[in-house]
């Protein structure tokens, strides 16, 4: 432990002599414990009542069994290897555990893990920024802290299965920690993690360099470039070379900035267009749920706030839905530079005023109450309750598709494709649909994503004529032959 280090820590337990002072810790501690088990809960109802999704959820566990498999990162849902589509080297990781359990639970649980972690993170990135020996900055702590995986933000991320960010918050936060604190080994590792979660976490990195430009122990501080080094190595290697190596002009997600370039003829380019981008009240809500669960906090540091502006435009701007509306995972950019600044203010705040133990909890409040109102994870009032009702069809599924080789080619209903991703090939019904692909239905089939209804249709009527064979029937699913089997 470093020196400041050491100084900080004695300063704390004298000022905290009076108070238990192990309450603080325990508290976004049991909020951790709680959001992970309603989380998991609340995906796992999803998963095993057969109203998961194909995109991303089966995709992304199709290329961690490839990579179990020595097959690389390929992915039949692009017919392309994922690296050039995605830089996520944390793959690498979640498919050494799958090597062991090949199921896409693992995945769940390392989701519902980071996004609950975010609590224990959050409160000690808060205590070593606010100021050292002061009660009502343990307290401030714990209220900014606390709520966090119970965030309106951190649902929509619950609510969308599994993506790497969901962990990658989390690994920010303490590597934000461990960098105020002097734990430089630690720091590094973490920041190695964050980027490997994603290609735009370099940016997340990147707020860190600048916050330990400012606020980093000395050995970190009079170092802080290296971490914007880091960062900026990071993508023009993986997104400049690698990516560009194994995409060899494949699909790249720039597509979507397409329009502004006045290159996409559905989505006509003006001024006007570009002011209704920029100001479209479901982002600007999304945007205010945050900036109200900090309890305000981040407008004591205007300058800090500036950085949520970046991430903020790269998603309106995109041609994509939901991500210009900042729904489901693509929200998580924004919370770190968030925190941060909502940090920075609070360190302000205490500063220039005494602030009361009670008054420092009430910041719990407007993060709780929002997440209820505004939140789309059960129990919040604008979830749907129906997609987490459906009875556990797991074992009727796999009975229904016993006959089906190990790795032949399958075309699944969206809910059905992540049970029967650990395959070579397997895509959502009717996606990429050709004569060697057995096909597996869903008479009450849950449909997201790029999945037409009207497609979906057209197909399944035509499935009788096509040379298939009904292999099995139950009322509830079915299974067809390849073509000529």
């Amino acid at each position: 432990m470093s020196g400041q280090a050491a100084q900080v820590l004695r300063v704390e337990r004298e000022g905290a002599r009076s108070e238990a002072w192990w309450v603080y810790p325990a508290v976004p501690l049991l909020a951790a414990a709680i959001a992970f088990a309603w989380t998991l809960h609340g995906e796992l109802q999803r998963l095993y009542g057969m109203t998961g999704s194909a995109w991303d959820f089966a995709y992304d566990q199709q290329v961690i069994w490839n990579i179990t498999q020595g097959q690389g990162f390929y992915s039949s849902f692009a017919r392309a290897d994922f690296l050039g589509i995605h830089f996520e080297l944390i793959f690498i990781l979640l498919a050494a555990v799958e090597k062991v359990w090949p199921s896409p639970t693992v995945l769940l649980i390392f989701s519902s893990a980071g996004l609950a972690a975010t609590a224990p993170a959050a409160y000690l990135f808060f205590r070593a920024l606010l100021p050292a020996g002061r009660s009502e900055s343990a307290w401030l702590a714990v209220a900014l802290s606390a709520p966090i995986p119970f965030w309106a933000a951190i649902q929509e991320a619950a609510r969308d299965f599994f993506h790497p960010e969901n962990m990658a918050l989390a690994f920010a936060l303490l590597a934000a920690w461990a960098g105020i604190r002097g734990h430089r080994v630690a720091m590094w590792c973490l920041c190695v993690l964050t980027l490997a979660c994603k290609e735009d976490q370099v940016y997340t990195v990147g707020v860190l360099g600048i916050l330990m430009s400012a606020y980093g122990a000395p050995e970190v501080k009079k170092h802080w470039r290296f971490i914007l080094y880091l960062a900026a190595a990071w993508f023009l290697i993986g997104t400049g070379i690698v990516q560009q190596h194994f995409r060899n002009g494949g699909y790249t997600d720039f597509v979507y900035y397409r329009w502004l370039l006045g290159l996409d003829s559905t989505l006509p380019v003006s001024p006007l267009a570009v002011a209704e981008a920029l100001f479209r009240p479901g982002a600007l809500l999304v945007v205010a749920a945050i900036f109200a669960s900090l309890a305000a906090l981040p407008m004591f540091a205007p300058r800090w706030l500036l950085l949520v502006i970046p991430p903020y435009l790269a998603n309106v701007l995109s041609g994509h839905n939901p991500q210009n509306v900042l729904n489901l995972h693509y929200v998580l950019l924004l919370l770190f530079p968030f925190i941060v600044a909502g940090g920075v203010g609070a360190r302000n705040f205490i500063q220039m005023r005494t602030l009361k133990p009670a008054w420092a909890l009430a910041a719990l409040l407007p993060a709780l109450v929002l997440g209820f109102v505004v939140g789309r994870f059960p129990p919040g009032l604008r979830a749907d309750e129906s997609l987490y009702t459906h009875p556990n069809t797991v074992a009727v599924l796999q009975s229904a598709t016993s006959m089906i080789p190990a790795n032949a080619p399958v075309n699944a209903d969206d809910g059905l494709a992540v049970w029967l991703a650990n395959r070579h090939t397997i895509n959502d019904f009717p996606d990429r649909l050709d004569a060697t692909c057995y096909v597996v239905v869903d008479r009450q089939a849950y449909l997201s994503g790029p999945t037409h209804p009207d497609q979906r249709k057209a197909a399944l009527d035509a499935l009788p004529s096509s040379g298939r064979r009904l292999l099995y029937d139950d009322g509830r699913f079915e299974v067809w032959s390849p073509v000529g089997d």
